[in-house]
């Protein structure tokens, strides 16, 4: 067994055994997709025994897409989500009882990303191309606005609905020019491959977007907002450890989830895009919170170029309320 894996688990034995016969609260998590390096702090908060350290049983569950775990915990099928954000915000308008009461990616990583020799370097090149996009996925929502923001017109691109499993291979088939997707997940197979990708990020192309967040159904807020509090908290804490020892927090998600389908390697190196976009205000930023203002400036994207009706204001999409004070720093 890994060492740094071992120390985790001897910090969760020693937590569970402080609270002794107490009975801890359960509480289920849905995720955006399966298990990757967005996942880390999530994992290192339930190996390490933080959330058992504020007396919840935390079930993670791998997810289907961001739209789909904002409709279940819609529906109460979870008690908390982990989605993107602009797809939660589009389930909310539609009259879905959910709120985000949490940042955890507060710079998305979602963008275009395309093999270097095919020269796509900017929005425009794209016209006329083929690109893959997941349905479901929050990618599929932000894709409409990155083309609108840069000056082109759905039709200007050929849109390739696909499994995210399957955009690696239609990319280097060239089947497609670009997929929309992370770069944790193209970027870093391939280079271990030795082929270079360029990647355009939404949100350095017109699209400032707080990426995945935590979302939960306003009347379980509302009936036990001291649950989610401690999740929160406990969460933020997670992420901080990780980010602390890499290794351990790898380690702590091959453990939660065996069948993690990349390796050791891949997941290190896509912790480092996923830190970043956890504390992209660099050491000393708040996990976890997005400011007032922030979430002014996503609003005015989301309701000029992306069909979030104008009737309703940001603050009814996101509250403060359930988040730790003081604050919990990235390192």
């Amino acid at each position: 067994m890994n060492k740094t894996l071992k120390t985790l688990l001897a910090a969760s034995a020693l937590m569970a055994s402080a609270y002794g016969a107490q009975a801890a609260d359960k509480i289920s998590m849905i995720m955006n997709w399966t298990a990757d390096s967005a996942h880390l702090g999530f994992a290192v908060a339930k190996v390490s025994g933080l959330y058992e350290k504020v007396g919840l049983d935390v079930t993670l569950e791998e997810g289907r897409g961001s739209s789909v775990a904002a409709q279940l915990v819609a529906t109460g099928q979870a008690d908390i989500g982990l989605a993107d954000a602009g797809a939660i915000l589009k389930v909310a308008s539609q009259g879905a009882p959910i709120e985000i009461v949490s940042t955890i990616w507060k710079a998305g990583q979602f963008g275009v990303l395309s093999l270097d020799k095919t020269g796509i370097k900017t929005p425009a090149d794209l016209k006329g191309k083929k690109v893959a996009v997941a349905p479901g996925s929050a990618q599929a929502t932000l894709m409409p606005v990155f083309l609108s923001e840069n000056g082109l017109k759905d039709s200007d691109v050929e849109i390739v609905s696909a499994n995210q499993n399957a955009f690696i291979g239609l990319l280097t088939s060239g089947e497609v020019a670009a997929v929309a997707e992370t770069p944790e997940n193209i970027v870093v197979p391939l280079a271990a491959e030795g082929v270079k990708v360029d990647n355009m990020y939404f949100y350095d192309h017109g699209v400032p977007l707080v990426s995945l967040s935590l979302v939960a159904q306003k009347d379980k807020l509302a009936a036990n907002p001291d649950l989610y509090k401690r999740f929160i908290a406990a969460t933020a804490e997670g992420w901080k450890q990780a980010m602390a020892d890499p290794e351990a927090a790898v380690a702590a998600l091959m453990s939660t989830f065996p069948d993690v389908k990349k390796s050791k390697e891949a997941l290190l190196q896509g912790a480092t895009y996923s830190f970043a976009s956890v504390c992209p205000g660099g050491a000393g930023d708040s996990i976890g919170a997005t400011d007032a203002a922030t979430w002014d400036k996503i609003y005015k994207v989301m309701t000029s170029a992306m069909g979030l009706p104008t009737t309703r204001p940001i603050t009814d999409y996101y509250t403060l309320d359930y988040l730790p004070a003081p604050a919990v720093t990235c390192p």
